[in-house]
């Protein structure tokens, strides 16, 4: 599901999110740690694309003043809704490439999994600049490399169901150095965060389940008979090569932050 521009809201993922997205919770303390250390004293935080609160509610229980926008009502909704059923800090459906603040307001901003989401993600770095003092910074989630099973799966059951898993309408991993170059060029400097390491189980039956159900949002344009093909046919394939469905695989990767200080 797109807005007008194109960027995708999650209205349809805010019931499951959570539970798809999560951390696990030792995890979840970690980068928590490691933001609020990066934002004490700056003032308040705004998080685009804040969605259910996935990090900026933890972020407020451990003391750091916070702001979302979200295009998304239902996830906003959710949020509200995990907070006792009445926003825990300001809160505005907006789009991120149009933020509805004056200059210089926040000390901090928070990007998690959403400038892939953004076709116009300059004109959103733009605004947040915009929106930013000096001696700001803004506080990307850049993700990180993974080159495990199930990632494989991801690749082939996109590639069978014609909706390609890094074909996003932002930006991807291969483009991420734009977005430094972009931020660069905008006087910032750039500074790489220690990695917070980072551990889920899960077998290539669920996974493909997920996917199979439309879970995630390079799905969402594909049919529910595109999706059952390519689960079953991905279901074949990595019985054969991968060995048995049901057994859990570890996913290990790093969560890898990125700081961009505002002159």
């Amino acid at each position: 599901m797109s807005d007008a521009p194109g960027r995708v809201s999650f209205d349809r993922a805010a019931e499951y999110y959570d539970r798809t997205r999560g951390l696990p919770p030792e995890t979840t303390v970690r980068v928590v740690d490691l933001l609020v250390g990066e934002l004490s004293g700056r003032g308040r935080c705004l998080e685009i694309g804040v969605g259910t609160g996935r990090m900026a509610l933890p972020l407020a229980d451990a003391g750091q003043a916070m702001a979302g926008v979200d295009i998304s009502p239902a996830m906003v909704a959710r949020l509200v809704e995990k907070a006792g059923g009445r926003a825990p800090f300001p809160l505005a459906l907006a789009d991120a490439a149009a933020l509805p603040f004056r200059d210089g307001v926040f000390g901090g901003a928070l990007c998690v999994h959403v400038l892939h989401l953004i076709p116009d993600w300059r004109r959103a770095v733009d605004e947040l600049l915009r929106v930013l003092t000096s001696g700001g910074v803004v506080l990307v989630d850049v993700g990180g490399g993974r080159a495990d099973q199930l990632s494989v799966v991801d690749e082939r059951f996109g590639a069978i169901a014609g909706r390609p898993a890094h074909d996003r309408p932002g930006l991807t991993l291969s483009t991420l150095p734009e977005l430094e170059a972009y931020a660069l060029a905008a006087g910032c400097t750039r500074r790489s965060l220690p990695p917070v390491a980072a551990r889920h189980d899960e077998s290539i039956e669920a996974r493909v389940a997920k996917l199979e159900q439309g879970l995630y949002s390079w799905t969402w344009d594909a049919d529910p008979e595109t999706l059952r093909r390519a689960g079953a046919e991905t279901r074949a394939w990595a019985a054969e090569q991968l060995g048995p469905l049901d057994e859990p695989h570890a996913l290990t990767y790093e969560i890898q932050y990125v700081a961009f200080d505002v002159p």
